[in-house]
């Protein structure tokens, strides 16, 4: 799966602060139990897709947590492997770093400052790892060896080293025009970073509409791509070969890539 679907989306934000885009189907990710609480955060290798299958999440108590990350063949949409039951909290998001080959998931609630590292090729945990900061969502991009993360609580996001040390002082700031939305995962480019947005709070709502926000790695908001998967949930982005992959659904986690184009 290759495209320039980022290049596109850069293009048209230069033209106008919202744009829209054409979701496709990818393949649909078939559940390994039935005993399925829901789906939280995904990444890309260029190949697979690997996606947290949340089996049973149980806050506050945390006792009988437990998820299993599926590798999906993009090629064919198949379930290649399942890891084993594996402790990942809420498992909010994650991303591959090609470096360690390691899928690196956000834990979010309730530790919020920490990370499991993944081994990509056997799906086993490798290490913890704690954060200055406590994130939602995080990227790495291998052409700057750094990573973009979402803060809790707020729009706002910053940046870590490849070693999860601050980059520098700044806070880049979340635009107030998102706010009636409800913050999911994140993705990025050499570029700019994109951040999906669900609109579940108004899905009766006449303008009901699910959104990306998208910055670029100086702070800078470039604007709005708008999406139309139904009132599906958005829950996962991922930058795939340059392509846009969203992940979205309602009782399975369905995969869709997004093509951005003008509203006009």
């Amino acid at each position: 799966m290759k495209g320039n679907n980022c290049s596109r989306a850069k293009e048209l934000l230069a033209l106008a602060p919202t744009v829209t885009s054409h979701a496709e189907e990818i393949c649909t990710v078939d559940y390994p139990a039935p005993d399925i609480r829901g789906f939280q955060g995904g990444c890309s290798d260029g190949a697979r897709y690997y996606y947290n299958i949340c089996m049973h999440y149980d806050l506050p108590t945390q006792e009988h947590n437990y998820s299993r990350i599926a590798k999906i063949d993009l090629k064919t949409g198949e379930v290649v492997q399942w890891s084993e039951p594996l402790c990942l909290d809420h498992a909010n998001d994650a991303t591959y770093n090609p470096h360690t080959n390691e899928i690196l998931v956000c834990h979010n609630k309730p530790r919020h400052k920490h990370l499991t590292a993944i081994d990509a090729d056997t799906l086993t945990p490798t290490r913890g790892i704690d954060l200055p900061v406590p994130i939602y969502a995080i990227e790495y991009n291998e052409a700057r060896n750094a990573y973009a993360v979402g803060l809790s609580g707020t729009w706002d996001y910053r940046l870590l080293d490849a070693d999860f040390r601050l980059a520098d002082d700044k806070i880049c700031r979340g635009t107030t025009l998102t706010a009636r939305y409800t913050k999911q995962g994140m993705c990025a480019d050499d570029e700019l970073i994109y951040f999906i947005l669900w609109d579940g709070k108004h899905k009766d709502a006449e303008d009901f509409q699910n959104e990306i926000s998208v910055y670029d790695w100086d702070g800078k908001f470039r604007g709005i791509i708008e999406f139309d998967v139904g009132v599906k949930e958005p829950e996962n982005l991922s930058m795939v070969n340059g392509e846009i992959v969203a992940v979205c659904g309602a009782t399975k986690p369905i995969l869709y890539r997004l093509t951005p184009k003008s509203k006009g």
